[in-house]
């Protein structure tokens, strides 16, 4: 008999939802015949939306009394066997949800996230593990979303190289700093002067990106706001992709393109948010909350290794 699963993805980070494209497609194929259903908001809805693996999502973007026990009583009909939670919940709201909906079973992985910190990956692991469904191999990102964009693809000359820097996150702290992306960009220009060298990012940094461009004097902005198919395009055409911790460090890891990844230095964060590419290399921060200090000749020295490696220049389309 096949089994009926929701899990949250009500959280709007993309990153988030790409990992968790490892737990989609590694239940797919444990249990082909299984039904499963997602909690989504903001960008997850798109993402979730172009992936046929997902048989519903459910909007929980307003996160009202009222909408929870709506949505709590529309889960509630489904039957579930289990809501797959990832965290045990804090909100009162998402602890009537899932007391109302009555799954089979609630997973939260809270004696799991108390063990040895690992890679988010082993939590999709985990998670099939308690559901019955232990898996052999390692579990890959699976992503479904369209990455195709002929315009962006037109920008570029046939084969030439391109270089993605991005250089923002959800969180400010996570962000690289003005003067430290000028003498990034500069850098990455003086190493690969032919290369196409892209700042990718969303409308609330354009100007910030914009600004790095006027006082570095290189690079261009590829704005990527409220198009995911750009935003997957670029990193999957990508070259060398450099990048704090954010999804676009999972997209490029999604599509195995080269990945610098500059992280917090507090042992937690580049474990957990690590780049899954097979060519990757990770920049720690002097400081446990911030970018800061995060050495940018460590960051070229990767990257020049990185590009000598292999011949990675435009890969195939998905």
């Amino acid at each position: 008999m096949s089994i009926k699963v929701l899990f949250f993805s009500h959280d709007s980070k993309l990153g988030d939802a790409i990992v968790n494209t490892a737990f989609v497609a590694g239940l797919k194929r444990l249990d082909p015949a299984c039904e499963i259903h997602a909690t989504v908001a903001g960008v997850t809805d798109a993402f979730w939306a172009q992936d046929a693996r997902v048989a519903r999502r459910w909007t929980y973007a307003i996160r009202s009394w009222k909408h929870a026990i709506q949505l709590a009583l529309a889960l509630r009909r489904e039957r579930f066997d289990y809501i797959v939670t990832w965290l045990r919940p804090r909100s009162e709201k998402n602890k009537l949800l899932l007391w109302l909906a009555r799954p089979g079973r609630v997973i939260d992985l809270d004696e799991f996230n108390r063990g040895p910190v690992q890679h988010k990956v082993a939590a999709c692991r985990e998670a099939l593990a308690q559901m019955g469904r232990r898996c052999d191999g390692e579990l890959a990102y699976d992503v479904r979303a369209e990455a195709r964009c002929a315009q962006l693809d037109a920008a570029f000359a046939s084969g030439q190289e391109v270089i993605v820097v991005n250089l923002f996150a959800a969180d400010a702290e996570r962000n690289v700093s003005l003067a430290d992306a000028v003498t990034l960009v500069r850098g990455l220009h003086a190493q690969a002067p032919d290369a196409a060298l892209c700042l990718p990012c969303c409308g609330a940094h354009e100007a910030q990106a914009r600004e790095v461009v006027a006082q570095s004097g290189v690079g261009e902005v590829v704005s990527c706001e409220g198009n995911l198919a750009r935003l997957f395009r670029l990193c999957q055409r990508a070259d060398l992709v450099v990048s704090p911790d954010t999804a676009v460090v999972h997209i490029a890891s999604a599509f195995d393109r080269p990945v610098i990844g500059i992280y917090q230095n507090n042992g937690i964060k580049p474990v957990q948010w690590g780049p899954r590419s097979r060519a990757s290399a990770i920049v720690l921060s002097k400081s446990a909350q911030t970018l800061d200090g995060f050495s940018i000749a460590e960051v070229l020295l990767h990257a020049r290794h990185l590009r000598a490696a292999s011949d990675t220049r435009e890969p195939a389309t998905a």
